[in-house]
């Protein structure tokens, strides 16, 4: 039963792949989606029930982009709703050989990506938990941080202020590693 479905997914892959030729992309850019691949593969196994992160089978061909995920359930989970996976790049590949050639037409160009989206497009939700929503008026300290933030008050501010303390965090870091090199000079 396993080498049946092991025909039948490399059957599928072939089919799915025949639509790309993996030698239009350079050998290590394909080495790097494979190391990508298997990377993800046990991954994508703790998102099926049962499954464990150590999958049975994992495996990827940098020549030929042919690759083989089998979880500890012995199922095989769908690449394709992934990013940083086989399929997700040659679809992404393919978008922009086909960008290519519509040579600046950005109609046939936004058809090339419209047409043949990539990557999940209604992802299901495996380990998804229930939190109690917080009211999405802003108490009296979120107001001036939302204000200078974008000039509103609101949900849609506080997300936006929140988003800033990354940048906030990269500058103080960036700043703080230049600091530190210039001392160092």
């Amino acid at each position: 039963m396993l080498s049946m479905t092991m025909f039948i997914l490399a059957s599928a892959a072939t089919l799915v792949n025949s639509q790309f030729d993996p030698t239009s992309v350079p050998y290590a850019t394909r080495e790097a989606w494979c190391n990508s691949q298997t990377s993800a593969c046990p991954i994508l196994c703790l998102q099926l029930p049962g499954a464990s992160g150590t999958p049975t089978s994992n495996t990827c061909s940098p020549a030929t982009l042919l690759y083989y995920c089998l979880c500890s359930n012995n199922v095989t989970p769908n690449a394709s709703e992934y990013s940083q996976t086989i399929p997700y790049y040659t679809c992404t590949e393919t978008n922009n050989q086909c960008v290519l050639k519509c040579n600046g037409d950005s109609t046939c160009q936004n058809n090339c990506r419209v047409k043949n989206p990539c990557g999940a497009q209604d992802p299901k939700r495996v380990n998804v938990t229930t939190t109690t929503a917080k009211a999405a008026t802003p108490t009296a300290s979120e107001t001036p941080v939302n204000t200078l933030v974008n000039g509103a008050t609101g949900s849609a501010p506080r997300m936006a202020s929140v988003n800033m303390s990354h940048v906030y965090g990269l500058c103080v870091f960036v700043g703080g590693f230049v600091a530190g090199f210039a001392t160092l000079l």
